[in-house]
């Protein structure tokens, strides 16, 4: 619901409480004004009668639509010597019957003179304040509806102004939020600002940092790589080799992390945008074709099921990464003449392989350095990626376990509480391997 909204139907539910109150308070001073007006003005003619008689004058009439009367009393004068009297004159309510009894004693002899009139009843006037009510109700909500949007499109404008600089923020470039008179929206926009300005000088100090510690980084490595090489071809005892190989392949992890880290780097700082969609089929194919003799080294059986013409908007460097993590998983961790599934259509890709059930907390495999085995030549950051990718281009990735079965399912329209379903496999192999990390 929209902020105007909110307001609106606040507005108008105070309204609605408050009328009740405010309608029976009116009810009250206009029964109550009318009945003090009206007996004032009768009391009055009582006066006037009675100073009339006692100067020895004729009564007169009463005013129009009164009624005057004067009866002698045989009896002595009450203590209250002004009596107010009011009746319903009809069964309905809508006219009362106010009668004004003063007692006066003139030239000794006692006197009761009445005078009365006709006013509107209790019916009458809670009609009346009920009708102008509900046009004042039907008035105020059609105009607080029109109003306030018209209204709220200016002073909220700014605000609106802020959401979309907000939305559309990226920390490769600072952003300006408009100026505005309002207090409240002005303090946030300079809270906004200070915020962004210090996100995207973080991010570009971040990032240098990163890149002059990749670019240094590649050097000593390279000359390490070098230096062990021409080692190994001089002359070495057996056990000197087998030292310098621990060294060699130190140095390939040590790299192999070096490139994972930056490119995770790279996909949290969202540097690889995309604009239009690719034939995701044909990368599947083209790494599939990569990992062919790896496949064969291990005596592994491919089954596919490419959907064609399988379009995805994500960038093609990404869609590349994606298929060899998944793929390069399945043939690392699967056993010696196991199986691997692979399945993609328009709304999932989902690779499947044979392998011993996991060592270690299912929900931890897609965190940075969490391998099942240990001893494993994984760096512990494939998963990492593939996880990081989904979450940029905004797949939803899953892992299950179930059978000897490893499946790992990337949905392209995720839905909520997506269940994976393992994929089949036949002649399933039982080798003690490690399981997907």
């Amino acid at each position: 619901m929209k902020l105007v909204d909110k307001f609106t139907l606040w507005f108008i539910g105070i309204i609605v409480l408050t009328t009740p109150v405010t309608a029976y308070i009116c009810y009250h001073n206009l029964v109550k004004n009318i009945d003090k007006t009206e007996i004032s003005q009768l009391s009055a003619l009582n006066e006037t009668t009675a100073s009339r008689m006692e100067k020895g004058l004729p009564i007169g009439e009463a005013p129009k639509g009164s009624s005057l009367s004067v009866t002698p009393l045989q009896t002595a004068l009450p203590e209250d010597r002004v009596q107010i009297e009011k009746t319903n004159s009809d069964d309905k309510g809508f006219i009362s019957l106010l009668t004004v009894n003063s007692y006066y004693t003139i030239k000794g002899q006692p006197y009761r003179i009445s005078s009365n009139n006709y006013i509107p009843g209790s019916k009458q006037i809670m009609n009346a304040i009920m009708d102008t009510i509900i046009w004042k109700l039907l008035i105020i909500i059609v105009c607080v509806s029109i109003t306030a949007r018209l209204v709220s499109a200016r002073i909220l404008q700014s605000l609106k102004l802020t959401i979309k600089q907000i939305q559309r923020f990226n920390v490769k470039k600072k952003v300006q939020f408009p100026v505005t008179r309002t207090h409240e929206f002005r303090e946030l926009n300079e809270f906004l600002q200070r915020t962004t300005d210090k996100a995207v000088d973080e991010y570009v100090a971040i990032k240098e940092f990163s890149e002059n510690a990749s670019h240094e980084l590649q050097t000593p490595l390279a000359i390490l790589r070098n230096k062990l090489e021409l080692l190994s071809e001089t002359n070495i005892e057996e056990d000197q080799a087998t030292l310098l190989g621990d060294m060699q392949n130190a140095i390939e992890r040590l790299s192999k992390i070096h490139r994972s880290l930056t490119l995770i780097a790279k996909l949290e700082n969202n540097e690889y945008a995309v604009s239009e969609s690719i034939k995701f089929c044909r990368i599947a194919k083209d790494v599939l074709a990569a990992y062919e003799d790896r496949i064969e080294m291990k005596h592994l059986s491919v089954h596919t099921d490419f959907g064609s013409n399988v379009q995805l908007k994500i960038h093609p460097m990404l869609a590349d990464m994606l298929m060899n993590n998944l793929l390069g998983n399945a043939v690392r961790h699967n056993v010696d003449n196991g199986n691997i599934d692979i399945r993609l259509t328009a709304q999932r890709l989902i690779v499947s392989n044979t392998g011993l059930p996991p060592e270690m907390p299912t929900d931890e495999l897609f965190q940075r350095f969490k391998k099942s085995n240990q001893c494993s030549d994984s760096v512990g950051l494939g998963l990492s990626i593939v996880k990081q990718i989904c979450d940029v281009s905004g797949f939803c990735v899953s892992y299950s376990y179930k059978n000897r079965i490893h499946t790992l399912q990337v949905d392209f329209q995720p839905a909520p509480k997506a269940v994976v379903t393992p994929v089949p496999l036949d002649n399933l192999a039982a080798a003690a391997q490690p399981a997907i990390v």
